[in-house]
């Protein structure tokens, strides 16, 4: 059972996991599958791309799956809500929710995936801009670093999608081409074309010996140079 007083604290933010039997958080799941900004990205992936919308039910069904890895290594998603500076998280009755961050990490135990943590993150429209994403994932790196150990990270993005590359570089990631990766959408072997982010990985690191797109698709995503761009609405797969 995932402890519901688990928590990550920022500035502004609370961190807490994605918990499928918190109807609270599907709800607000299934808000953000279907919000236009995400409908909008998954079309691009038609791997994972479900026409219908996503239900109470079909969303917890989706997260339950993850739930025990989530309990058991700390890898899978995260729920993003604001922080109320004046009352400790437990004292917090009323959430709002911005967003979502995950770290994922062997996401098909039976099939090649990368090895190193990828981080992503999904932001509702209304919450754009603000940087919280930025403010999320430098938290959720920083457990991961401090609580598990990992000093290298990735991160995985549609090739055209600019801006959440840009954030990447504004987290310290470098930009390592568009490859085709396995184990980051589906685990039947068929790999997905991403742009492909890194950190804490030394240049002279064959990415191919960390699972991380044996086949490169094309050169370096061109349009990236860290130039300051809002925090997007979805990023990462």
């Amino acid at each position: 059972m995932l402890d519901p007083t688990f928590h990550i604290t920022t500035p502004r933010l609370h961190l807490s996991y994605l918990d499928p039997s918190n109807d609270a958080h599907m709800e607000y799941i299934a808000r953000l599958k279907n919000s236009p900004e995400m409908r909008a990205m998954e079309a691009q992936t038609p791997a994972r791309f479900n026409p219908q919308p996503l239900t109470l039910s079909t969303a917890r069904a989706a997260q339950a799956a993850g739930a025990e890895r989530l309990e058991r290594t700390g890898t899978g998603r995260y729920i993003i809500s604001l922080r109320d500076p004046d009352r400790a998280f437990t004292e917090q009755q009323e959430r709002e929710y911005v967003g979502t961050v995950s770290m994922q990490l062997q996401r098909f135990p039976d099939a090649v995936c990368p090895a190193v943590p990828d981080v992503g993150f999904a932001l509702l429209a209304a919450y754009q801009g603000r940087g919280f994403a930025r403010e999320a994932c430098t938290a959720l790196m920083r457990y991961f670093s401090e609580v598990k150990g990992h000093v290298r990270f990735a991160g995985f993005t549609h090739p055209e999608n600019l801006a959440s590359q840009k954030l990447f570089t504004r987290l310290g990631f470098e930009n390592r081409g568009v490859r085709l990766v396995d184990g980051v959408v589906v685990s039947d072997g068929v790999g997905v074309e991403v742009a492909v982010w890194v950190k804490g990985v030394p240049e002279d690191v064959d990415l191919a010996s960390l699972n991380i797109g044996s086949r490169r698709a094309v050169g370096l995503v061109a349009g990236c140079r860290g130039e300051e761009a809002d925090d997007l609405a979805v990023a990462g797969l």
